[in-house]
């Protein structure tokens, strides 16, 4: 799960990336927490967020502003989910109006811990994986993603929508392995679901993609291709 707090108390914005942090260690999941006082950066990069831990009064453009705007931006969707995390319990009725996931205060940030158990819940039915492409992240659902290739100090990601590149290994790449994917050479992983034969020394794609195939991981693709279909069926 990606997610951004936006609060111009550094200090206390800290405070909360650890505890949500420790909220996700606790319960055995990932996330990626993003520290923020830039409206702007958020305005723009907000779509990319599943949660965004969000204060009422911010210089500027205050919370219920940005998460007016926010609003506008999701259309029908339904993330980002906005929490406000505030000390402001008299606007409490005025951000129910942006429509929040929740409303904590923050001298009762416990009340994070059932807020996370739920969304955990909602976001690990969605197959979307993050996807870091200079500042910017990319979101892309695993089903759009054909295969990953080593380039340099960059890994390509090879997808439905063009490709992205990320200064990354494939080795820090490997939480894909349980998501349906196979390596298949040093320098290359693919999608398990759009393999359509499997050679000596190559794998050929539904598009007709060679990918090179090394001895050293040949009989573990075989594996878990017939794995992966057998899964299928």
């Amino acid at each position: 799960m990606i997610i951004a707090i936006i609060d111009d108390e550094i200090d206390f914005a800290e405070m909360l990336r650890s505890y949500v942090l420790k909220l996700f260690s606790d319960k055995h999941s990932c996330a990626e927490v993003i520290v923020t006082d830039d409206s702007g950066f958020l305005l723009h990069n907000g779509n990319k967020f599943d949660v965004i831990l969000l204060d009422i009064e911010m210089p500027g453009c205050s919370g219920l502003d940005l998460a007016s705007k926010l609003n506008e931006k999701k259309s029908s969707g339904e993330k980002p989910y906005i929490i406000f995390v505030t000390n402001r319990d008299g606007l409490v009725f005025d951000a129910l109006k942006q429509q929040p996931y929740s409303f904590v205060r923050k001298s009762h940030l416990d009340d994070l811990k059932p807020c996370f158990d739920r969304l955990i819940t909602l976001c690990e039915r969605d197959t979307y994986y993050p996807i870091k492409s200079g500042r910017d992240i990319e979101r892309v659902a695993l089903k759009d993603i054909f295969y990953l290739e080593k380039q340099k100090n960059y890994v390509i990601y090879h997808t439905a929508h063009g490709m992205i590149s990320e200064r990354t290994t494939l080795d820090k790449k490997n939480d894909l392995l349980n998501n349906g994917f196979l390596r298949t050479h040093i320098g290359y992983m693919v999608n398990t679901r759009y393999i359509e034969k499997i050679r000596t020394r190559d794998i050929i794609l539904s598009d007709g993609t060679m990918i090179p195939m090394s001895r050293k991981y040949s009989e573990a693709v075989r594996r878990g291709f017939f794995e992966w279909m057998a899964n299928e069926i």
